[in-house]
């Protein structure tokens, strides 16, 4: 791999299309999520391949990331996309407010029936707006987005999408703890 790494970036939006049967919450946090991304391109300092763009042209749609700096990008990425609660990245459901606060589905069942048992209203921590299971709704593209961030493999220390560690570790890994190595590394202690 080179020096440089290759990402896709760019948000395609059909003339036709709606927001019918999104929340308020799911386009705001939508357009959030796209001017954040922008910001950090933007301090990240990255630049588009080859010589200066022309303003007639549309825009391409990769651009380079050299990568130094990709860290720090997913870096920021972690902290914008983790649930507001626990603070940690969602492994599964990611729920929003009506004002696009995220939780994680474990925090947003603990705040409905947290609630449920004071007989109060749940509350968002963030805003303190409402939430219910019918006020809030799920975020599917901060889903896939945590999805995708690298991760470390806990047993060869390689990186890896979130969405394909599971795999890689239960079937793929050549240093993963299975069975077979584990006797045999009881049988060598009792050698030695």
């Amino acid at each position: 791999m080179s020096s440089l790494e290759e990402r896709d970036v760019g948000v395609a939006v059909a003339p036709s299309s709606s927001s019918a049967g999104l929340g308020v919450g799911a386009v705001g946090a939508a357009v959030e999520a796209v001017a954040g991304v922008a910001a950090m391109q933007e301090d990240v300092g990255i630049r588009r391949e080859g010589p200066e763009p022309d303003p007639d042209e549309p825009p391409k749609k990769r651009v380079k990331i050299p990568e130094g700096e990709s860290g720090k990008l997913e870096e920021r990425l972690y902290s914008v996309l983790c649930c507001t609660v626990c603070l940690d990245l969602p492994k599964a459901s990611v729920y929003q407010c009506t004002n696009g606060h995220l939780m994680c589905a474990g925090c947003f069942i603990h705040l409905l029936a947290d609630s449920r048992l004071k007989e109060e209203q749940a509350t968002c921590p963030n805003c303190r707006c409402e939430i219910s299971k019918n006020l809030c709704c799920r975020n599917l593209a901060v889903e896939k987005a945590v999805s995708e961030l690298p991760t470390e493999c806990t047993f060869c220390l390689k990186q890896f999408p979130r969405s394909s560690l599971e795999r890689h570790q239960k079937e793929e890994c050549q240093d993963r703890v299975t069975f077979l190595s584990s006797v045999i590394y009881s049988l060598r202690e009792r050698l030695l």
